[in-house]
């Protein structure tokens, strides 16, 4: 019976350097995590930017970013094969990204599909429905989380910075920046329907 298992990959070979780095890292040292994120930015760039592709160039940064957080807050359990483990936490945030960016499209249109909307003014709520679900699509990553946390799960500001591993602070504004993004939109929208109706 043949042999079906799967061949083994050779062990990727991390230098001394690398390995002293990220024992200094985990030793509270912060220039030696300076020194890891710089030894591999590029190529956890480059990972996300094969993932994903030409399907949302926009958020590149921020799961660069995210990933680099988390390598951040998971430091003292990193494994000894750095390089593997800094390429498996942005597929964990790239898996993140996509389930929020189609969590708050469908409550966006859950939102809408359960408004009561007059007939007069059908034309101009449709118009505002998808000015806001695009605006939803084009707000980064961060501002997402925290409107669909705030708005859409009813979370409190506190428990919201919670969840995510931010300042109140930081919610506040990432929610400021994000709503600010949507009502231009839906003004936008208002306009473009009020411009039609005459």
């Amino acid at each position: 019976m043949a042999d079906t298992r799967r061949p083994t990959r050779p062990r990727r070979e991390i230098s001394p350097a690398t390995l002293d780095l990220l024992r200094c890292a985990q030793s509270g040292d912060r220039d030696a995590f300076g020194w890891l994120y710089a030894e591999h930015l590029d190529l956890v760039t480059r990972y996300v930017a094969v993932r994903l592709r030409d399907r949302d160039r926009d958020a590149i940064p921020d799961v660069v970013h995210d990933a680099f957080a988390d390598a951040l807050t998971e430091l003292a359990d990193a494994p000894q094969d750095v390089t593997g483990w800094f390429l498996q936490l942005p597929a964990r945030v790239r898996i993140r990204h996509g389930w929020a960016a189609r969590r708050c499209l469908r409550a966006a249109h859950d939102i809408h599909d359960r408004a009561a909307i007059a007939p007069a003014r059908r034309a101009l709520t449709v118009g505002r429905r998808v000015a806001v679900v695009a605006g939803m699509v084009r707000l980064t990553n961060n501002q997402r989380t925290a409107i669909q946390l705030r708005y859409l799960d009813g979370y409190p500001r506190d428990l919201a910075a919670a969840v995510v591993g931010r300042s109140t602070e930081a919610i506040r504004d990432l929610e400021w920046r994000g709503l600010r993004w949507l009502n231009a939109a839906s003004a936008l929208a208002a306009a473009g329907a009020t411009a039609v109706a005459r």
